[in-house]
């Protein structure tokens, strides 16, 4: 009885959507890192380190 309860349920398409949710912004995400220059990522990686006195790029 439960099992035909829980297998009708429409709220099971929940973890689904988040799972492919999850793993469209993981692709995303790793497609921008991918794909930025050299040059933004040494800009993003001086930000913690930069002097606030000066102005930047």
């Amino acid at each position: 009885m439960h099992k035909d309860l829980l297998a009708q349920s429409p709220l099971l398409a929940l973890p689904l959507a988040a799972m492919f949710l999850f793993f469209a912004v993981w692709v995303a995400v790793t497609i921008r890192a991918m794909t930025r220059s050299r040059e933004d990522m040494d800009a993003a990686a001086r930000l913690p380190l930069g002097d606030d006195r000066h102005e930047h790029r």
